[in-house]
């Protein structure tokens, strides 16, 4: 999904908690449990702060290790908002 085209949020359908469909372009896109996790809390318009919380107990990580997680993940995912 990252690469310059840009995907609507809204556009996005989580199949299996592992792919993404995008339902404009028809294309199929493998992400990761995690990132499935993030952008289903994204579509719901949780607040980032609230999301890094929920992150940070569903994994058993830190809330600090989780923001950088999530930080890292927002930068290189290619998703209008």
């Amino acid at each position: 999904m990252s690469g310059g085209n840009a995907v609507h949020l809204s556009n996005l359908k989580i199949v299996n908690g592992c792919l993404a469909f995008d339902v404009c372009s028809g294309k199929f896109h493998r992400i990761s449990e995690s990132a499935a996790f993030v952008i289903g809390e994204l579509k719901r318009q949780t607040p980032v702060g609230a999301i890094i919380s929920s992150y940070s107990q569903c994994y058993g990580i830190s809330p600090a290790i989780a923001a950088r997680d999530i930080e890292l993940f927002l930068n290189d995912l290619s998703v209008v908002r």
